[in-house]
């Protein structure tokens, strides 16, 4: 099956657990790549259906339908991904804020809000899918371009991408 994603790649067979990595886009994406030093500023998780996890700005977290603007990397996990414990995870979340604050975290102020931002979630969903990404670290820390260093996940942007 073929998505299309508007202007540039289209994304084909993606599974639940993917990793959707993404070039910045608006002001915050902008800000997070100047601090990181990163061209990834936001990252998703592919839960099937056209359908992903993420926590968007402004909006928290949910399931969103999949988008491919702006799509940089499509990351598989290794290990097998239980879709049913990451949705009951995701579940958990909905009704949460976007946590603006915790952006701060991204320029060494180190806080713990009560909303929660995409890279933070997207770890917390992996985890729940029993995908064990930085497990030695705090998930609030995460960045989103961290992703692509995790021995869990493979970089599948070719085979999945026309």
């Amino acid at each position: 099956m073929i998505v299309k994603r508007g202007a540039g790649r289209e994304a084909v067979n993606l599974l639940p657990g993917d990793v959707l990595l993404y070039k910045p886009k608006g002001l915050y994406g902008w800000l997070i790549r100047v601090k990181t030093w990163h061209p990834i500023a936001h990252v998703e998780i592919d839960m099937g259906d056209g359908m992903s996890a993420a926590s968007r700005d402004g909006k928290g977290p949910g399931y969103y339908p999949n988008r491919f603007t702006d799509l940089a990397y499509v990351l598989r996990p290794r290990v097998p991904f239980d879709l049913a414990a990451a949705k009951r995870y995701v579940d958990s979340t909905i009704g949460l804020p976007y946590g603006w604050a915790d952006l701060l975290n991204f320029i060494g102020v180190t806080i713990d809000a009560r909303g929660i931002v995409c890279s933070p979630f997207a770890t917390e969903v992996l985890r729940a899918g029993g995908v064990p990404v930085f497990n030695s670290e705090r998930s609030n820390l995460i960045a989103p371009f961290q992703f692509l260093d995790s021995e869990l996940l493979q970089d599948v942007t070719r085979a999945v991408t026309v």
